[in-house]
């Protein structure tokens, strides 16, 4: 595990955790009162002014919640990342292989234009090995 995570925040990064996350949670809360689902608004209302009131007045007050919140966000990316990588080989890069295989490109082969070392590589001098460096 990285060692970078498990250090001890700073004000600074603390702060800038609270009124980021606290923002983004005062957003879901506005989009929930547009709907007019009133109780989903006011809990993550009441999140936003926790995380933004603290992340100014007093950060390490955050520092559970941050730590809380990355052990979440590791988890779900255990989760989430093997499927959209799955998604991404199965619907795009799957089929793309499959066309180009069709049409008969070989991405791989190499055609050589002029002389090459590579084109020629039967004709290059043969290494003992002997004095590598």
């Amino acid at each position: 595990m990285d060692t970078t995570l498990n250090r001890p925040k700073t004000r600074t990064e603390l702060r800038k955790f609270g009124i980021q996350v606290g923002i983004a949670f005062g957003i879901l809360g506005g989009i929930f009162l547009w709907r007019a689902h009133q109780t989903p608004a006011t809990v993550l209302g009441g999140i936003a002014g926790f995380l933004i009131t603290f992340g100014v007045v007093y950060p390490p007050v955050l520092g559970p919640v941050e730590r809380f919140w990355m052990a979440l966000a590791r988890v779900l990316s255990k989760v989430t990342t093997p499927i959209f990588m799955g998604i991404v080989y199965f619907v795009v890069l799957g089929p793309v292989g499959l066309v180009r295989r069709t049409v008969g490109s070989h991405p791989l082969r190499h055609v050589a234009e002029g002389d090459s070392y590579w084109a020629n590589r039967s004709e290059a001098p043969k290494s003992d090995l002997t004095r590598q460096f």
